[in-house]
């Protein structure tokens, strides 16, 4: 775990919590604080919900509408599986990776490549772009 992402984005998420008026209940307070701790690589909402279990944070519908509310104040990446099942990961502008799905068994695998990042700069200024962000999804089988 980066203790500095974690720390920054705890932050992050507590000033634009209350900046947007939303109150600090007990549910979306143990979800910020877990995923400051754990989000920094993919997670389900069940799972979130689970490692929650032994907390008063009212219902499974609390955790996921604290998730819903940190995903629209731009906290948290998105990642729509095939499965149907959303994937989430807290945003930091200071921290990026990208993520191959594995089409062939399913594993959601993060990489950072600066080759890549630099492409991606580069295909922004061509464009006369100024990039604000940016998210990749490779999918594909493993040739292996």
């Amino acid at each position: 775990m980066d203790l500095e992402m974690r720390d920054r984005w705890l932050n992050r998420a507590q000033d634009r919590v209350a900046g947007a008026g939303l109150r600090a209940g007990a549910a979306r307070s143990a979800v910020i604080e877990l995923l400051a701790r754990e989000g920094q690589c993919l997670l389900i909402v069940a799972e979130l919900t689970q490692m929650l279990r032994s907390q008063p944070v009212g219902s499974a519908a609390s955790v996921y509408r604290a998730v819903d509310e940190l995903f629209e104040l731009g906290l948290l990446h998105r990642l729509d599986g095939r499965d149907g099942v959303a994937r989430y990961e807290i945003a930091d502008p200071e921290h990026h990776h990208h993520h191959l799905v594995d089409e062939g068994t399913g594993d959601v695998v993060a990489f950072a490549d600066q080759e890549f990042e630099r492409a991606i700069h580069a295909l922004a200024e061509r464009l006369d772009v100024e990039l604000t962000g940016h998210d990749v999804v490779l999918r594909g089988r493993r040739r292996s």
